[in-house]
């Protein structure tokens, strides 16, 4: 018989997103990594981890900085999202991280973007929930079980200033890349801006 391991937590993660957010929409996700890896996520989790919390910053063209003297741009500004390249990833992905302690999803969300890029944002909405299920690919009967949190943002202030030790990149970007992350393509795809942008690029 199968082991949940954080279910309960999760399940009160959820209700207290219900309390906040009213019924946002909650994905259940289940997948299969290595027994090794599992190993490590499943100590990470003892020690009390059950989620993470990411946040698709928008910056509009009004609060973007003014040019230098010497810097010219073909055509209007163009609103942009701050994505990131983590270390060891070759998609992009929306900045984000785990949660810590007792720590809401609001307050990483806000801390793990300013710890990953230099940016401080404001968040503005709750776009969906996403229910992990993850097992070994060994004879463990264990699952392990994590919510994540996508939120939308604005830009507050700062300049971009990745942490080298967890990001090869990040950048602010006006056009999708081909290689997202599930969560950060959804949350693109979601976008009609972003929508728009693509359209307008296979016409």
């Amino acid at each position: 018989m199968a082991t949940d391991i954080n279910e309960a937590a999760v399940e009160r993660r959820k209700e207290r997103v219900r309390e906040s957010y009213g019924d946002v929409p909650v994905q259940r996700r289940r997948w299969t990594i290595s027994e090794d890896e599992f190993r490590s996520w499943v100590r990470t989790s003892r020690d009390g981890y059950v989620g993470s919390a990411y946040v698709l910053v928008r910056r509009p063209p009004e609060e973007t900085h003014e040019l230098t003297p010497t810097m010219s741009v073909d055509g209007p500004e163009r609103e942009r999202v701050l994505l990131v390249l983590p270390r060891g990833e070759h998609r992009w992905g929306l900045p984000g991280g785990g949660l810590e302690g007792d720590e809401s999803f609001e307050d990483a969300a806000v801390r793990e973007v300013l710890e990953e890029t230099g940016i401080d944002c404001e968040l503005t909405g709750l776009a969906f929930c996403r229910h992990d299920v993850t097992t070994g690919d060994g004879d463990s009967p264990e699952r392990l079980h994590a919510l994540r949190a996508f939120f939308t943002g604005r830009y507050v202030d700062g300049t971009i200033a990745i942490q080298p030790g967890e990001m090869n990149g990040a950048a602010w970007i006006a056009e999708p890349p081909e290689r997202l992350l599930p969560g950060t393509e959804r949350m693109l795809e979601s976008s009609w801006t972003w929508r728009h942008s693509r359209d307008s690029n296979t016409s």
